[in-house]
């Protein structure tokens, strides 16, 4: 950031690739799968980054910092703009080396819960995804989302119960 804040383009260019698929997949999943708004989305919270740049101070960790323009610009997008739900195809990673009968149980469970995580109110799934798709601690989504810990320990905790419910009620109706 030191090297960014001096003008260095090559310091910038490293971070967008060591940053940019991460926050893609965030936007793709709060977009519900929308691969042009997830898109738009991600360029949009760079362009944030850049402008904010001189308010950056070296408090916490760049991540965070990061994470936390994304979530307040797909909140801020989502305050604007109510759109209509799209069906999923659930971002994975490359399965090409396993059976198609595996892989296609695969898809189908990812799907699953996709769309059920896509019930969830805004809140606990924001968390969830935080939580589960990027695997940050408690203490760093309280920060990022600008609440208290206890919080977002509670909408983690409500958010996968209620995704268990939906997800077991699911599969009920499957059989």
């Amino acid at each position: 950031m030191r090297q960014i804040k001096r003008g260095d383009p090559e310091a910038w260019e490293q971070l967008v690739q060591r940053h940019y698929d991460t926050i893609y997949a965030y936007c793709y999943r709060r977009c519900f799968g929308d691969k042009k708004l997830a898109e738009d989305l991600t360029q949009d919270i760079f362009f944030k980054l850049i402008k904010s740049i001189d308010k950056y101070q070296f408090t916490g960790k760049f991540f965070n910092y990061l994470f936390t323009i994304a979530v307040n610009t797909c909140n801020s997008y989502y305050t604007k703009k109510r759109f209509q739900l799209t069906e999923l195809e659930d971002y994975l990673p490359d399965t090409g080396q396993k059976d198609s009968l595996t892989k296609v149980s695969e898809e189908e469970r990812a799907m699953a819960i996709q769309e059920s995580l896509n019930q969830l109110p805004e809140i606990q799934r924001e968390a969830l995804i935080l939580k589960f798709y990027h695997d940050l601690k408690v203490k760093e989504i309280a920060k990022i989302t600008g609440v208290s810990v206890s919080t977002a320990q509670s909408r983690i905790n409500q958010g996968t119960k209620k995704l268990g419910k939906l997800l077991d009620k699911e599969a009920l109706m499957d059989e």
